[in-house]
């Protein structure tokens, strides 16, 4: 999924695809968002894209050579429309390229993205294939690593420096931004762009978990639900709530604590359901819930594990 991988370049046609847009009908698609609101056409525009991209009738290329002309039609239109309304005041200015924005162009990002790794998947076994994506997955990490402090901003909501990211025209030293493309001045601003690569690679994170979830339900270990953990038949039953566990089976898979860190999520997940007799769900799911939490009470439980022990620890050299 590496960004800097080169990208086809398609014609704006594709024969033989149940919707064809060729220059014409993209005229007529243009013409038909200017009817509409901007969130209206982006839902609809979103849509639309999301059913591409989950068409398997069509092939890899097909599905980015229709998607793409779709979000490059959409993007001229929000450009045109927002320049031609203007904004009454500063603090609509900052809300539209800080919310508004990158959340579109989060979709041109997020296809580029969805079609160089789905791409680049190899044709080899289940255990290849996890492989393939559990590296694109640390690709993710390390870029959110190695923008941190922006990506901490992005996260928290922070309000100080907007300012400075999303009014138009403010310079801003490059060792404050490491990563802006040459965009239009007249739309862009120094940090819509990267809150746009956020968006587009949080999606990117929740469907590589979803693709290793799938290949770990092939290979995954055969445990009887309600099998008992500890000896004389008694089952352990996860008194907590099933949120925790999630931070937990989560916590296990990026440390590579269980199978010398090849076990898949899934199979971690699949294994503490068994263990427990619950059912926790989607684990992609599950992690949107502890990232709508605020920044200092994501890890709560694994925050308290190491509040308790240490705890303990301290009491029993006391």
């Amino acid at each position: 999924m590496r960004m800097n991988k080169m990208l086809p370049i398609f014609p704006w046609c594709v024969s033989n695809q149940p919707v064809n847009r060729c220059p014409g009908d993209l005229l007529n698609y243009f013409n038909h968002m200017r009817r509409k609101t901007l969130k209206v056409a982006f839902r609809e525009m979103h849509s639309e894209v999301e059913s591409l991209l989950a068409n398997e009738a069509l092939s890899l290329m097909q599905r980015f050579n229709q998607a793409m002309p779709l979000v490059a039609t959409f993007l001229d239109y929000a450009r045109l429309e927002r320049l031609d309304v203007g904004f009454s005041d500063q603090m609509e200015e900052i809300y539209f390229f800080k919310f508004e924005k990158p959340e579109y162009y989060a979709m041109k990002i997020y296809v580029a993205g969805w079609y160089t790794l789905m791409n680049g998947r190899p044709k080899g076994t289940a255990q290849q294939q996890r492989e393939y994506f559990t590296e694109e997955l640390r690709f993710i990490y390390r870029f959110f690593s190695q923008h941190a402090f922006h990506y901490q901003y992005f996260r928290s909501g922070m309000t100080e420096l907007d300012e400075l990211l999303f009014v138009r025209g403010v310079e801003v030293a490059p060792v404050f931004i490491l990563e802006v493309p040459e965009l239009d001045a007249s739309f862009c601003t120094s940090g819509d762009y990267m809150f746009a690569k956020f968006i587009a690679y949080e999606r990117l994170q929740e469907l590589i978990l979803a693709e290793i979830d799938q290949l770990d339900q092939g290979t995954r270990l055969v445990i009887p639900a309600g099998s008992p953990v500890i000896g004389g038949g008694k089952v352990m039953e996860w008194t907590g709530e099933v949120i925790n566990l999630v931070e937990l089976g989560y916590a296990l898979y990026v440390s590579g604590q269980i199978g010398g860190g090849k076990a898949g999520l899934g199979e971690i997940f699949r294994w503490l359901e068994s263990s427990f007799g619950l059912e926790i769900g989607i684990p992609a799911n599950r992690l949107r819930e502890i990232k709508r939490r605020k920044r200092m009470e994501k890890l709560h439980f694994i925050r308290l594990l190491q509040e308790m022990l240490t705890e303990y620890i301290d009491k029993s050299e006391a």
